[in-house]
């Protein structure tokens, strides 16, 4: 990954189950079908969007971000700084408010909410995620909890104040993800991207796309995947680094459940700069409470078919009790109930068995050799 400076004031161009191990996710469905789509299709795309990144010693399994910044101090000022200016976030289906601190350190805060695509534990456990893997993705992002008073002003006569979860004292709980400054761009792979991630042809269904898309082209309803499939759009052209970013999204997402990544004019798709590292952003669409393999993203798992070998290394060596002490180093602890903990365990299982069945099969064809890391 080359070295990027930022500014040390981060701000963002866009507005940012236990049980036993389950059998390898099946290869994706060609038939028609009625599969129900996961809780939700996840909030609509936001126009804003939270980023950074980090190094130093914090709580988190490993806290090396893309940026070499400090974890500790940045995740410091957002615990503690108190708020200098609050402005309500410009997109997005929840109520979000970008905030300045007094330090001048800004941030988005993602509060608790009902609707049930915004999770704003889910924020805070990707970051632990993230960093457990090494990736360096995702920003650095603490639980808070803030007065409304300090929030109601920016909040104003917006529809969506009604769904926030202020507590009978006035308090707010939620993600405080860092914020950075720079161009943050859309990233579109591609038309036929989703070959690259594949040594075999692609399956009829592309799963790579917004949920509701990937069931009208299951069931061969009218138009599908239109957006995918634009002929306007240019064919993929894509280097073996960039390949390997997007297969890491992939795991990732599988990880921690994030339903909402693709679709929608690739919004949650994002670069630092034109040509930088791809930033895995927007996670509250994850972590559900409810059912621990979601086959949307069954079906996306099970089309991906090459890896970083560092990444398998990575999944390989995973700490859940060391990924469980950053959840529970953050102010707003217990982040995640157990049923989610031992989730995240039975879905790294679950990408090994399915690396390990790939790897029977094709060998070491399956790893993206000398890709390196944007």
């Amino acid at each position: 990954m080359r070295p990027i400076l930022l500014v040390v004031v981060l701000a963002f161009a866009a507005g940012c189950g236990g049980g036993t191990p389950a059998e390898p996710p099946p290869p994706p469905a060609e038939e028609p079908t009625h599969e129900p789509a996961p809780p939700t299709e996840g909030p609509a795309p936001s126009s804003e969007e939270p980023l950074a990144a980090a190094d130093s010693s914090s709580p988190a399994p490993s806290t090396r971000g893309p940026f070499g910044q400090d974890d500790d101090r940045v995740l410091a000022a957002l615990r503690e700084q108190p708020p200098a200016e609050v402005m309500k976030g410009r997109g997005g289906r929840s109520l979000s408010f970008k905030i300045t601190l007094e330090d001048g350190t800004t941030g988005y805060f993602k509060p608790e909410q009902s609707f049930s695509g915004a999770h704003f534990d889910s924020e805070i456990a990707a970051y632990c995620v993230d960093r457990a893997l090494g990736f360096g993705r995702v920003a650095p992002v603490t639980g808070r909890t803030l007065p409304f008073s300090a929030l109601a002003r920016a909040a104003g006569d917006d529809a969506r104040r009604g769904e926030l979860a202020i507590q009978p004292d006035g308090m707010l709980r939620g993600a405080f993800v860092a914020w950075i400054e720079g161009s943050l761009p859309r990233f579109d792979p591609g038309r036929g991207f989703e070959r690259a991630l594949r040594l075999e042809p692609p399956p009829r269904v592309n799963p790579y796309q917004a949920p509701i898309d990937v069931r009208r082209s299951a069931n061969r309803e009218e138009r599908p995947d239109a957006e995918i499939h634009d002929p306007k759009r240019p064919e993929a052209a894509l280097t073996e680094a960039r390949i390997a970013e997007l297969s890491d999204l992939v795991i990732f997402d599988y990880l921690v459940q994030n339903v909402d990544r693709w679709g929608g004019g690739f919004t949650n798709l994002r670069l630092l700069g034109e040509d930088g590292p791809l930033i895995f952003l927007d996670n509250g669409a994850g972590f559900w409470r409810g059912e621990q393999r979601l086959p949307l993203l069954e079906r996306r798992l099970a089309s991906l078919q090459r890896f970083r070998r560092e990444t398998v290394e990575a999944l390989r060596a995973f700490d859940a009790e060391a990924f469980e002490r950053c959840l529970d180093a953050d102010p707003l602890a217990p982040v995640l109930d157990e049923k989610r903990r031992e989730g995240l365990r039975l879905r790294v299982r679950a990408v090994l068995d399915a690396i390990d069945a790939l790897e029977a099969r094709f060998g070491d064809a399956i790893y993206i050799e000398s890709a390196g890391m944007l």
